[in-house]
């Protein structure tokens, strides 16, 4: 549930989102990892999710939004969350908490509660373990997909200082008509990068996600080295289609390894 950042500059807005992305990597070929997936093709371009993927940021927003939403007598736990709203934009949990739960949530909550998530990511996002490095060490050219804005991206990988490591594109849902697990957004970026499915691989952390990635016809790792991430996340990302499962940095690392990426 990424929040929407103020004060990113227009330089950083621009040039990760209008400059053409470079690529000068030459590829190899590829070892087979996942049951579905096609260990001839090497890889072109990495799509990652930012939230439970790069920075570890899904707990802080987790924790802040249950402990308002007490005051509305909704007790439920870190566990229970996760698995309920998996990758979801805040509007939409928004809308389930008053539909299916029955809360009198009013419209200003989200802006009341906003500041205090700000603060929480500025004093406590931190970059999920190994993905630094990893993100530093891929050759192939790599752009951000994400269910957050823009400035949130660019905030959120300017606090763990992997920004200037980003050699592609910053792609919202903001630019699109309709959220993950809709393609939209992966498609967009397709469309931009001027790639085939066949070309890219993806990794995301949430069911949203994945679903999202596969219903755009791309390889998807689903990634499980997020603190929010909890049993039978695996399944739950298999059984929409993810091609690998990649318990943490490491093997994330052998997965693009065997695709070429570094």
């Amino acid at each position: 549930m990424p929040p929407v950042y103020q004060n990113v500059s227009r330089a950083d807005f621009n040039h990760y989102t209008l400059l053409p992305f470079r690529s000068e990597t030459t590829l190899q070929e590829g070892i087979f990892f996942g049951p579905f997936a096609n260990p001839g093709m090497p890889i072109q371009h990495i799509l990652f999710d930012n939230d439970g993927t790069i920075v570890d940021s899904e707990i802080i927003a987790i924790r802040s939004i249950l402990r308002h939403m007490r005051g509305y007598g909704l007790v439920m736990d870190e566990k229970e969350y996760s698995l309920r709203f998996p990758g979801l934009l805040e509007r939409d949990i928004l809308h389930i908490m008053r539909t299916e739960y029955q809360l009198d949530i009013p419209d200003n909550f989200l802006e009341a509660t906003r500041a205090e998530h700000i603060d929480l990511l500025n004093r406590e996002l931190r970059v999920i373990p190994g993905m630094a490095g990893l993100f530093r060490k891929v050759r192939v050219p790599k752009s951000m997909v994400s269910n957050g804005s823009i400035k949130h991206v660019v905030r959120s990988l300017k606090k763990v200082r992997l920004l200037t490591a980003l050699d592609g594109h910053i792609f919202s849902a903001e630019q699109v008509e309709r959220p993950k697990p809709h393609p939209d957004v992966y498609h967009f970026a397709l469309e931009t990068l001027q790639l085939m499915p066949s070309e890219v691989l993806v990794v995301e952390d949430s069911p949203t996600g994945v679903d999202a990635a596969k219903r755009a016809g791309l390889k998807v790792v689903g990634f499980l080295g997020a603190a929010h991430v909890c049993d039978g996340h695996a399944e739950k990302l298999l059984s929409l289609g993810a091609d690998y499962i990649a318990s943490n940095a490491k093997e994330l690392g052998q997965i693009f390894d065997s695709h070429g990426a570094f």
